[in-house]
């Protein structure tokens, strides 16, 4: 996919995906190379991360053990 930066504003690039101009992005300037100005095209791609996902679902896991411990046996009800 290919996105253009559109314009900076303050510390943001405001970025169009080249095929939906209508879809913007506001993505910070730190995470774009330095000396990124408006009219710069970029390649981005997304790449899954298995391992994230599964280390976030094993801490929401976690979490709703320990809001419902000694609580409901089926985890289904739990108290602030």
């Amino acid at each position: 996919m290919k996105v253009v930066i559109d314009r900076i504003e303050g510390d943001l690039a405001v970025m169009l995906i080249s095929d939906y101009e209508e879809i913007s992005l506001d993505i910070p300037l730190k995470y774009l190379p330095q000396g990124a100005k408006a009219g710069d095209y970029f390649d981005v791609t997304f790449t899954p991360d298995l391992q994230s996902r599964i280390s976030a679902q094993d801490r929401s896991k976690e979490l709703l053990k320990e809001l419902t411990k000694d609580n409901d046996p089926n985890q289904t009800d739990f108290k602030l």
